[in-house]
């Protein structure tokens, strides 16, 4: 732009007059930014609608469909802290009664505190847990070390923790992973390192072998072994379910076992015994049992009978013995007999044990003696016990917590679990977590959840106003006193008078206030019917006239207490029987909805793209028209400045020409 000194010739403020002439030829654009301003009130008008009717198209399907909830069920439990539950649709309706025995743990062993410097053998050690295997190869060290082979292994199914004890000892926690039984955790390998760890015994036993001896009269005589103690005077009486014997007074006998047992390393007689130093003295005692006699009548023989010689009792004698009681065992070894004895005390406890493989091992048990040298000594239920050890799997040394399932008690019946959270399969319809044991039973109300439905269908009821208050100021018209009055038309909506605006709430309005069919036997057709209306009755008609909803709570929950199926159906209903859902309030609005904010190209979103065009044009326009006004100004500069040029020259031709016509000083 040229340097100008405007009406330094013509005495005009050229200056002011080009800024004014510019001013008026620049009117269009500000009528373009005008319109621009318009445009983008308007585009985000159209987004806060849109995002409106999204929103109320969200609401409107939690009312139908798999999103209802007229049929929600809810449980209470008395006692939460000890167990607490949620209920699902097909729960039902009524009071269940559960106790809860014992929690699901989880299976949990500890090694011996060893020294933190002790250094352990290397082995490999294979931990399982409910099927699943991990191989941990220990090259041999600290029990440090151990831990951290466990944890880089197994760390799947088990925890691993390295703890101090004392001083500097430490041991290692193994906690299975998976709670209950099936979570009990196995441990195979290298013995000699599970075992200088302290993790294991020795190999797990996992049942008994055993050979119960049942008492017969027959097969009991009179001692024969290498002690043959004399004077006896006591008796014998077996029980009869042959389970027990009683040998009283002086008297030692042998019973032959009719089935040998097989003894092993680690078998064990088991027997009941009982002993009292005083017995019946006015009983006889038997001396011992008569011989087996044959007697010749005319050439035939007979035998007689086992007859028991007897005495009546005389003042016993003070006799002085090395046990008072006890137990022999006899096995034929190579065709010879041999025999021992094993005294018991007679203060001892009444289930007794003695150790047949220490002595026995490969033997067989032939035939057991029973003695008693004074008082009177029972002994019952004799059973040759082994135990029969799985191959390879370990006894735990240290078990902190066994791997039990829980057990609940529902209405009486007993029920075990492997967990205690999450329990879906006790009670139809609940989900459960149990807590702790309880002390007495915990009641469980299951009853319908009024609550969902409502905060659904009140929300729904909240999104429609929301949506009537913005269309009315977006559509709203002003009165002006005069006409012409710019200043209050400019505070009417900004879509007065726009037919989509106008279509859209007609038929939202007219959807949700129809009614609909219904194959229900009680059918809700209209909103009303369940407390939902545009105004109580007498209502002002202003307030109808708003079109917004109102809710009578009351009647609503009574509504949905008592007929969920007919309100159900008026939301979204199955009319022709092809189980989909083609009817009802919802379902109709969100169709009514879908043309205005369905993905892709809708009604909102080309009015929106129409008013970015309008925007786009008006920024070309004022573009073109600002290079226009730059031209023009340029223009309107040059007009003036050859003015101001053309007067200035004429302005010093005046000047010589009064200077040639004697115009200076006078003489």
């Amino acid at each position: 732009m040229p340097v100008t000194m405007g009406g330094m010739a013509s005495g005009m403020d050229t200056d002011s007059i080009i800024s004014k002439l510019v001013e008026v030829e620049a009117q269009p654009i500000k009528q373009l930014q005008r319109s621009k301003l318009v445009n983008n009130r308007k585009k985000e008008a159209l987004n806060k609608l849109s995002t409106t009717l999204k929103d109320l198209d969200s609401k409107t399907r939690d009312l139908y469909g798999f999103r209802a909830s007229y049929d929600e069920k809810k449980a209470v439990s008395s006692d939460p802290a000890v167990i607490d539950a949620v209920a699902a649709k097909q729960a039902d309706i009524g009071i269940k009664k559960i106790e809860i025995l014992q929690l699901a743990s989880f299976h949990k062993i500890a090694t011996d505190k060893i020294d933190s410097e002790k250094k352990l053998p290397g082995g490999k050690i294979i931990i399982d847990v409910n099927g699943v295997e991990k191989t941990i190869s220990f090259k041999g060290g600290k029990l440090k070390s151990l831990n951290e082979a466990i944890g880089e292994e197994a760390s799947d199914i088990v925890s691993s923790d390295y703890v101090n004890t004392e001083e500097k000892n430490y041991i290692i926690g193994l906690t299975s992973k998976t709670p209950g039984k099936k979570g009990e955790i196995k441990i195979t390998g290298s013995e000699e390192l599970l075992k200088e760890a302290g993790i294991i015994i020795g190999e797990k036993v996992k049942s008994q072998d055993e050979t119960p001896v049942v008492f017969d009269r027959k097969f009991f005589s009179a001692y024969d072994g290498e002690t043959k103690p004399e004077g006896q005077n006591g008796t014998l009486s077996v029980g009869v379910d042959g389970k027990e014997i009683k040998v009283s007074g002086f008297l030692w006998q042998e019973y032959e076992i009719p089935v040998k047992a097989e003894v092993k390393k680690e078998s064990i007689l088991k027997f009941g015994f009982t002993y009292k130093k005083e017995i019946d003295e006015n009983v006889p005692y038997m001396i011992e049992t008569g011989p087996e006699d044959e007697i010749n009548v005319k050439g035939i023989t007979l035998k007689s009978y086992n007859v028991s010689r007897v005495r009546p009792l005389s003042r016993k004698e003070e006799k002085k013995f090395d046990s008072v009681t006890g137990i022999g065992v006899v096995v034929i070894d190579d065709g010879k007999r041999v025999e021992k004895i094993y005294p018991i005390d007679a203060d001892a406890a009444k289930n007794q044990e003695i150790p047949l493989g220490r002595d026995f091992d490969g033997k067989q048990i032939s035939r057991l003696i029973f003695y008693s040298n004074d008082g009177e000594a029972a002994f019952s239920e004799p059973v040759v016990s082994t135990p029969v050890k799985t191959r390879g799997e370990f006894e735990f040394k240290n078990i902190v917590a066994e791997a039990s399932n829980s057990r609940l008690k529902i209405d009486g019946l007993e029920i075990e679990r492997d967990k205690n959270d999450g329990l879906t399969d006790v009670v139809k319809g609940l989900t459960m977590d149990l807590k702790q044991k309880t002390e007495t039973p915990v009641e469980m109300k299951i009853s319908p959840d009024l609550d969902k439905p409502i905060l659904k269908i009140k929300a729904f009821i909240d999104s429609y106003n929301y949506f009537m208050e913005l269309n009315k100021s977006l559509t709203k018209t002003v009165k002006v006193d005069k006409p012409g009055q710019s200043e209050k038309l400019d505070e009417s909506g900004i879509f007065v008078g726009d037919m989509m605006m106008v279509r859209l709430e007609n038929s939202i309005k007219t959807t949700v206030s129809g009614a609909y069919p219904s194959r229900e036997t009680k059918p809700v057709k209209m909103f009303n019917q369940m407390g939902v209306s545009t105004g109580k009755p007498n209502s002002s008609w202003e307030t109808i006239k708003e079109g917004k909803l109102v809710v009578d709570e009351e009647e609503l929950r009574k509504a949905i207490l008592e007929n969920p199926d007919g309100v159900k159906s008026f939301f979204g209903s199955d009319t022709d029987g092809d189980n989909r859902i083609d009817s009802g309030m919802a379902f109709n609005l969100v169709g009514v909805l879908a043309p205005y904010i369905s993905s892709g190209k809708n009604i909102i979103a080309s009015k929106i793209e129409f008013e970015d065009n309008s925007i786009k044009m008006a920024n070309d326009r004022i573009k073109k028209h600002e290079t226009h006004l730059k031209t023009f100004e340029d223009k309107l500069r040059k007009k003036f400045a050859s003015m101001e040029k053309a007067v200035s020259g004429s302005k010093s031709q005046q000047s010589w020409m009064n200077n040639q016509m004697g115009g200076g000083k006078s003489e």
